[in-house]
């Protein structure tokens, strides 16, 4: 059974390349208790207290951070395997419903013989390796300078498949739950740091991209609302220009009314009524309704988009220099790195 099970396989499964999973690769640190010292045979047994592990060997089962309970660093074999897998292909829908694009079917549930894995792997598929489909291969790319690229999918599950068990109840197929792969730490061992341009990294990655819609968002908003000021163009009566040309500026108005300021609320107020809390930096403006103060509006008109959307603003976009000793001018922004030097391995 098990031998016609595999053939079925060999005959109608597709290539798939394995990048198989060998353990973190880390350098941990010795006064770090939440980095354990494979490397040194230091991994102590927590129950007998001995000392195991003394080769150092590191593999599929060691964790690099026993903290955070992750692998951020992951090495894989450089060698890689090939298998017969079989998973039903189904259209890949996009899902409109939510904010944004995304898609509803990204998830692929593939099978392998588990013999035959076991043989040509030395294991079975485990959560964390990389399979590369060969035959998903985009070569029709609106750019012609990009180069086709595979898909790639990580495993996220494995188990024996409900359908691979025969009739005497023994498993013959090995169940992987896959979902694409992203350009993150965990996988460059494999897809490059990108710090060459012809990488695996570069082509897959869409972080370029993001960078320059995040920046193009944001100079949008600065230059649609530089000063953080209220577009007054549209309202009636508002004057463009004086006699001579100059755009008038002025600030001042007549709204007919004056608003109630203060730093705190009126003891009897009335339905509908505005008021101003002047103890707020900057002033807010609230109305009443019902049995609540509202706040409608705070007074940042000092303040960019820029300053009004980031709370660090200022520390974040200093970019003065300030006269110290000696006349010597200096950045006011430093870097941790200069103000605080580290210390020498050796003290």
């Amino acid at each position: 059974m098990d031998r016609n099970i595999r053939e079925q396989f060999s005959i109608g499964g597709t290539g798939v390349h394995v990048h198989k999973y060998v353990g973190p690769a880390v350098t941990p640190d010795k006064n770090d208790p939440s980095q354990p010292n494979y490397i040194d045979g230091r991994e102590i047994d927590p129950l007998s207290g001995e000392f195991i592990n003394v080769e150092g060997i590191l593999n599929e089962t060691k964790i690099q951070d026993l903290l955070f309970m992750e692998n951020r660093d992951r090495k894989y074999d450089p060698d890689i395997y090939e298998l017969r897998g079989v998973y039903n292909v189904q259209d890949t829908d996009f899902d409109l419903t939510q904010f944004g694009l995304f898609l509803s079917n990204d998830m692929l549930y593939m099978t392998f013989h588990m013999n035959e894995m076991v043989e040509i792997m030395g294991r079975r598929l485990m959560p964390g390796d990389v399979l590369e489909l060969p035959h998903l291969r985009d070569a029709l790319l609106l750019n012609a300078e990009k180069s086709a690229v595979n898909k790639y999918y990580v495993v996220n599950d494995a188990n024996r498949g409900a359908e691979g068990f025969s009739q005497t109840w023994y498993p013959h197929i090995w169940r992987v739950k896959l979902s694409p792969l992203t350009d993150s730490q965990e996988y460059y061992d494999i897809l490059g740091d990108g710090e060459e341009a012809n990488t695996l990294k570069n082509d897959l990655s869409t972080y370029k991209t993001e960078y320059n819609i995040s920046d193009a968002i944001i100079a949008a908003a600065d230059q649609e609302d530089p000063t953080g000021k209220s577009l007054r163009d549209h309202l009636f009566g508002y004057d463009h220009a004086t006699s001579g040309g100059i755009v008038n500026q002025e600030e001042t108005w007549d709204y007919g009314e004056a608003i109630d300021t203060g730093d705190q609320f009126p003891s009897t107020p009335q339905e509908g009524q505005y008021f101003i809390r002047n103890d707020f930096v900057p002033h807010r403006l609230f109305v009443r309704r019902g049995t609540k103060w509202h706040r409608l509006y705070d007074n940042i008109s000092e303040k960019t988009w820029t300053d009004q959307t980031y709370n660090a603003s200022d520390y974040i976009n200093n970019n003065n220099r300030t006269t110290i000793v000696d006349g010597q001018e200096f950045n006011e922004q430093q870097a941790m790195s200069n103000v605080i030097k580290p210390k020498a391995d050796n003290s």
